[in-house]
């Protein structure tokens, strides 16, 4: 194989000759296991300090082409395609990412389990259908739509549609808009914040057993997963100390009140200290919070983030689980700084949340519907 270079380019000559090599790789004229020259040979053929082909050598390397080993020289390791038909489609099984198999198969079941009609499914927390609201909903989509237009149909901001978040804001002690995110439902919370945060890696504390899809997108990003135990009260406070203080987590995921799965509520006691725990190990709490306004019975315990005086909490919640599933709508209250970076995640996932659905969910907020609704599920 020839090697050409431009002592007059302003391309250094190492990467010239990686880039003729890279070409030469690429289009099969070295074949897979082919040597590459002796460093010091191809240097003497082209005129060039042999540090430079090393340099190039080095560069190919970097990117997996090549590899080098004491008394055999350099050979290519990329390997061959095997041959395929021309009309066969691609071999999509071989091309996802194993890490994610795992999880897959985890989701794969699941489902399956859902769509059994002999089964009453524990695994999904959904409202009854015969409780959803329909006659507010036509009304108040028409009234949006006849008021709001054509507003509603274009674009919106990333952070979420003004009036919903000034209405999220009001409902929420100590909370501005500037502090709430709109989410398509609090999963994408969970995802964005672990895009924010996780690094491979990473240790994530949350209860055991916890909502599958936490643990799924915890596991995607390659986090490791902490998981503690849950008793008659809630998590473990005393292995909660104990996994904060050896591990220092990135943060604890938590359902405190109506928990997935077991339905265990965290006592007014139990969330200050685990509060404490938290602030003395630096330790931030991600508090899931879809099913808090479904108590039917006893006295409401306030959430962690009303407890926290520190902005140690960032706390979710949705619409899905109280009006419908189908209303992907959930939000985030967290600092400024959270609510900034997340919004710059999900511009790039997928701009925003729809609009139609977002000035329907304020309009419930804002004229009392969406509490009046939990009286009635809760009277039934």
């Amino acid at each position: 194989m020839k090697i050409e270079i431009d002592r007059r380019s302003a391309t250094p000559l190492f990467l010239q000759i990686a880039q003729a090599l890279r070409e030469g790789i690429l289009r099969g004229a070295i074949p897979r296991e082919g040597k590459l020259p002796p460093s010091r040979r191809l240097a003497e053929q082209l005129g060039v300090n042999r540090s430079t082909v090393v340099q190039a050598y080095q560069a190919l390397w970097s990117e997996g082409l090549v590899e080098g080993r004491v008394g055999r020289g350099t050979s290519v390791v990329l390997a061959d395609a095997p041959a395929r038909r021309p009309e066969a489609p691609p071999s999509w099984g071989m091309l996802f990412a194993a890490r994610n198999e795992e999880t897959e198969e985890e989701t794969r079941e699941f489902v399956k389990l859902i769509d059994r009609d002999d089964l009453i499914s524990l695994a999904a927390g959904l409202p009854a259908p015969e409780f959803y609201p329909m006659d507010d909903l036509r009304t108040i989509v028409d009234e949006v739509l006849a008021t709001g237009g054509r507003s509603l149909l274009h674009w919106c901001a990333a952070q979420g549609y003004p009036p919903l978040r000034r209405a999220l804001a009001d409902s929420l002690p100590g909370v501005s808009p500037a502090e709430i995110l709109v989410l398509a439902g609090s999963t994408q919370g969970i995802y964005l914040l672990t895009r924010a945060l996780v690094e491979p890696g990473d240790f994530v504390a949350v209860q055991s057993p916890t909502y599958l899809g936490a643990l799924q997108t915890f596991r995607a990003a390659g986090a490791r997963v902490v998981g503690i135990p849950i008793g008659e009260n809630g998590i473990d406070l005393d292995m909660t100390e104990s996994v904060f203080s050896r591990m220092r987590p990135k943060f604890l995921y938590v359902v405190p009140t109506f928990q997935n799965p077991t339905g265990t509520t965290m006592s007014l006691e139990a969330r200050l200290r685990l509060l404490e725990i938290a602030y003395r190990h630096g330790v931030p709490i991600l508090e899931d919070d879809p099913y808090s306004p479904l108590r039917y019975e006893g006295e409401d315990i306030p959430s962690i983030r009303a407890l926290d005086a520190h902005g140690h909490v960032l706390y979710l919640s949705t619409f899905s689980k109280i009006l419908f599933p189908g209303l992907r709508i959930g939000w985030l209250a967290a600092p400024k700084q959270v609510i900034e970076r997340l919004s710059s995640e999900k511009h790039r996932v997928d701009l925003f949340t729809e609009s139609i659905g977002q000035a329907a969910a304020a309009e419930f907020v804002r004229r009392g519907l969406h509490e009046a609704d939990l009286r009635r599920v809760r009277g039934k």
